[in-house]
């Protein structure tokens, strides 16, 4: 998978940066992984393609 998403043109890879980090301080949602996704998305102002529950009904962050 990461060989697909590393070579395809419109994705990139990102790191875990202190910018990020500084998101998923402000993130409401508890559960620690689902904060980065929402934190990372909203860093870099985009969407997110999810059916997780906590992320949908967070209204945190777009999403599809």
């Amino acid at each position: 998978m990461y060989q697909r998403v590393k070579n395809e043109i419109g994705f990139e890879i990102a790191g875990f940066t202190s910018e990020i980090l500084e998101e998923v301080m402000r993130t409401k949602i508890h559960e620690i992984h689902d904060r980065i996704i929402v934190a990372t998305a909203n860093f870099y102002s985009a969407g997110i393609l999810t059916k997780d529950r906590i992320i949908l009904e967070s209204e945190e962050v777009k999403t599809v």
